[in-house]
């Protein structure tokens, strides 16, 4: 997979905003994609779980702990297979010997705007928010609306229409219907 990966960033964010599912097993991750999430996170699954998925749902990316997983939290298997290499921040980042094609940043939607702009694919973490309440929905569409190459999130239903309807009011993403003007 060395170099498989690299400008796997760069389609995502010509994309949109992408969302990231976290997902417990393969049934969570298949309601996920059918959901619009364009990547699943996978945890701790193991390289047959991932082929399995893989087979089943090609196209969509997947976040794991494992060889064969196209994005990881680990630098040494991010520099050993070419996944994408998930940061804490925008300093673990500078300190990783990935190629910046291949680094992805959590970030506050606060500090979205400098982080994109030091050339940095983005990542808003929503998946310890209890739940798609209005808050964890705002942020989710804040972080669309100032660019997030993706959110990842336990409600990928709830949020990709939350992202999606922030890039329609911008004005990037044509609505899904328009009733307005009509007659």
């Amino acid at each position: 997979m060395l170099g498989a990966m690299a400008g796997a960033l760069d389609r995502l964010a010509a994309a949109g905003t992408a969302i990231l599912a976290v997902a417990g097993d393969a049934a969570a991750a298949a309601a996920a994609a059918a959901a619009g999430a364009a990547l699943v996170d996978l945890g701790e699954a193991g390289a047959a779980a991932i082929a399995a998925f893989r087979a089943s749902h090609p196209g969509i990316l997947v976040c794991a702990a494992c060889e064969t997983a196209d994005i990881t939290g680990d630098p040494m298997l991010a520099l050993r297979t070419g996944a994408i290499l998930a940061c804490a921040d925008p300093e673990a980042a500078g300190r990783a010997q990935v190629p910046a094609d291949r680094l992805l940043v959590t970030v506050e939607p606060a500090r979205l705007t400098a982080v994109r702009a030091a050339g940095y694919a983005t990542l808003v973490d929503l998946r310890d928010e209890p739940g798609p309440d209005a808050g964890t929905l705002a942020t989710a569409a804040i972080g669309g609306w100032l660019g997030a190459t993706m959110v990842r999130t336990a409600h990928p239903r709830q949020t990709r229409r939350a992202v999606d309807m922030a890039s329609s009011i911008r004005g990037i993403r044509p609505p899904a219907r328009t009733v307005r003007g009509l007659g």
